[in-house]
C-alpha cells in the first residue's frame, strides 16, 4: 500500500545526454593524452643520451611533465562535470573558446587529418557544455542538478576565466622557454626568463585559487608591470618610426586582466572577508 511518504520520494536527476557525452570526450582527451606523454618521455630519453647532460637533461623533461599535467587536468576536469561543478564546465568552455579561436587564427586547426578531428572534438565540447541543459547540471538553484553537486561556493566567471588563462600562459611559457634553452641558439636567455616568470606565475596562481590576498596582489602588480613595459615599449618604437602598433595591441592583454582583477565579485573571492576577520 502506498504510503505519502513513499509518493513524496523521486529519483534522484540523472545526467543528461550532453553532460554524459561531454565526460566521454574529455575521458577520451585524457587517454590520448597519457599515449601522447609515453611517446614524448621516450623522445625526450633518446634525444637527452644523444644530446644533453647535466642540467640540461632534466630541464628536457619538462615537456613530457607538461603534457602528463595538462592530462591530470582534463581528468579532474571530466570528474568534476559529473559531479556539476560548475567552475570546471566553465574552464573547459574557456579552454575550448580559446583553443578554437588560435586553432582558427593560425589555421592549424584546418589541416586534413588530425588537425580538422581535433577542431571538431574541441567545437563538440564546446558545444555540449554550452548548452542550457548542461548549465543547469551545474546550477545549484536548479531543480535538475547534480545530486553529488556539494555544498561549496562556486569561484565567480571572471575568478574562473583568469585562473584558467593564467594556467594556460604558464604552461605556454613553460613549453616555449625550455626548448628555447634547449636549442642553443642564443635564445638561452629568453627562455630562462620565460622559466621564471612561468614559475612566479605559477605559484601566484596557486595563492589565487587558494584564496590567498598576496596571489592576487602579486597578480595586480605584475600585470601593471607588464601594461606600463608595453607602453613604453609602444611609445620608444613610435618615436623611432618603428612597428609600435604591436606593442600597443599586446597591452591590451594585461589591462583586461588587470580590470578583470580590479572587479568587486574578484577582489572579495581572494580575500574573502579579511579571512573571516582573522578567524574571530
Amino acid at each position: 500500500m502506498d504510503t505519502p511518504e513513499r509518493s513524496s520520494l523521486s529519483a534522484p536527476p540523472r545526467a543528461p545526454i550532453p553532460v554524459k557525452a561531454a565526460v566521454v570526450l574529455l575521458w577520451a582527451m585524457v587517454a590520448a593524452m597519457a599515449w601522447l606523454v609515453a611517446v614524448s618521455a621516450v623522445m625526450t630519453s633518446f634525444r637527452v643520451s644523444t644530446r644533453f647532460s647535466g642540467s640540461a637533461s632534466a630541464l628536457a623533461f619538462v615537456e613530457p611533465l607538461l603534457f602528463l599535467a595538462v592530462a591530470a587536468a582534463t581528468g579532474l576536469a571530466a570528474v568534476k562535470v559529473w559531479t556539476g561543478r560548475d567552475w570546471a564546465r566553465r574552464s573547459v568552455v574557456i579552454v575550448c573558446a580559446t583553443v578554437l579561436v588560435t586553432a582558427l587564427a593560425t589555421r592549424a586547426g584546418l589541416t586534413f587529418g588530425t588537425g580538422l578531428a581535433g577542431t571538431l572534438v574541441i567545437l563538440a565540447l564546446l558545444v555540449l557544455l554550452a548548452l542550457p541543459v548542461s548549465q543547469r547540471w551545474c546550477d545549484k538553484g536548479s531543480d535538475c542538478h547534480s545530486p553529488r553537486i556539494g555544498e561549496r561556493e562556486e569561484p565567480p566567471f571572471l575568478v574562473v576565466a583568469l585562473l584558467v588563462l593564467v594556467w594556460a600562459g604558464v604552461v605556454f611559457a613553460l613549453q616555449t622557454g625550455t626548448r628555447a634553452v634547449l636549442a642553443d641558439d642564443g635564445s638561452d636567455w629568453l627562455g630562462l626568463v620565460l622559466v621564471a616568470a612561468a614559475v612566479v606565475h605559477a605559484a601566484l596562481n596557486i595563492g589565487m585559487t587558494g584564496r590567498r590576498k598576496w596571489g592576487w596582489l602579486g597578480t595586480v602588480g605584475l600585470s601593471a608591470v607588464y601594461t606600463l613595459w608595453l607602453v613604453a615599449a609602444a611609445v620608444a618604437f613610435g618615436a623611432g618610426g618603428g612597428p609600435w602598433m604591436v606593442p600597443a595591441a599586446l597591452a591590451l592583454v594585461p589591462v583586461a586582466f588587470l580590470w578583470a582583477l580590479l572587479k568587486p565579485e574578484t577582489k572579495s573571492w581572494c580575500r574573502p572577508a579579511s579571512r573571516a576577520r582573522r578567524r574571530g
